[in-house]
């Protein structure tokens, strides 16, 4: 009986120091899984913010056409264009990397330790890069967002030298 208890023992205790890891593996996973949906719904809100601020320069650009004939604000709302164009690029390529850590989400289980090492490593990567772009992003929108009403200003300010250059009707 006393050998059949150390046996037991032994056993139990094999089994409890043999931790191959897999536990902290799932709560790094699980955390990353956490981020990864933080940085989605950051992702959709600076989409949308990006929509917006197309949007509106796109009613500028119209305006500029109409009312200016600065070249040098042409130039500059033509190089807003592709900087909106590039970031609608970023963001396209952003939600194809997302959505490969949902499908690992899904297959995460049948993983080894090893490859599950591998994709964690490859999905901190991921996020690095995401938020190193939505913080780029974020800081061009701001600038062309003071851009544009630079150019409202100047448009205002125009309008009111005009308007002071005018003769008055009498």
């Amino acid at each position: 009986m006393k050998k059949l208890t150390l046996i037991f023992a032994l056993v139990a205790i094999a089994f409890t120091s043999c931790d191959d890891g897999s536990k902290e593996l799932n709560e790094k996973h699980a955390q990353l899984m956490r981020d990864s949906d933080s940085i989605q719904q950051a992702h959709t809100q600076l989409k949308a913010d990006l929509e917006t601020l197309k949007q509106d320069h796109m009613t500028l650009t119209q305006d500029t056409t109409r009312v200016m004939q600065d070249s040098t604000m042409m130039e500059d709302l033509a190089q807003h264009e592709v900087m909106i164009q590039k970031h609608e690029g970023m963001l396209v390529g952003h939600e194809a990397m997302v959505e490969g850590h949902s499908a690992l989400r899904d297959s995460f289980a049948d993983l080894s330790n090893d490859e599950k090492k591998s994709q964690m490593d490859e999905m901190e990567n991921v996020h690095d890069q995401i938020m190193d772009d939505h913080k780029t992003i974020k800081d061009e929108m701001e600038q062309m967002r003071e851009d544009h009403q630079a150019l409202r200003d100047k448009w205002r300010d125009d309008e009111t030298d005009d308007a002071e250059d005018t003769p008055a009707d009498q």
